[in-house]
């Protein structure tokens, strides 16, 4: 699908009864008007599957609902077995997780937030040691006496 496309189906999510599934920043940019109908039963509604590596884009995607003063929510769907959890190697907070009800709830949204810190914190850390290393080359081809 090209990105026109994307963009207009993106664009067309707040119309009564559809139900439009996007990867990931689908759309990114578009406007996403809705009617009044849609309006008046509660707006916009987001589900996320997954969490990012990176807590921003969560927030640009919940960010898509109640734009400009209109209605909209969103929430989370998330399963234990999500790939970011991956980064967090606690057994015991996993177990408080599965717990039934308010227990578990909190717990799982401490475990994905501290899972999107580290990760978050991880990439941070590759992008600045790339930056010293790009550097270092770049100061050894000068020595080198050949051009970029």
């Amino acid at each position: 699908m090209s990105s026109s496309e994307e963009a207009d189906v993106i664009a067309r999510a707040g119309e009564p009864g559809r139900v439009t599934v996007a990867t990931n920043m689908a759309g990114r940019g578009v406007h996403v008007d809705i009617s009044d109908s849609v309006a008046n039963a509660g707006g916009l509604h987001v589900i996320l599957t997954e969490r990012h590596d990176s807590a921003r884009i969560d927030r640009q995607l919940i960010g898509r609902t109640a734009r400009q003063g209109q209605p909209g929510s969103a929430e989370a769907i998330l399963a234990l077995d999500d790939t970011l959890l991956k980064s967090v190697r606690a057994p015991l907070l996993r177990g408080l997780a599965r717990a039934p009800g308010f227990v578990g709830q909190i717990c799982g949204k401490y475990l994905f937030r501290r899972a999107q810190h580290r990760t978050e914190t991880l990439n941070a850390q590759a992008r600045r040691t790339l930056l010293k290393l790009d550097r270092g080359l770049d100061r050894l081809m000068a020595f080198s006496g050949r051009p970029d």
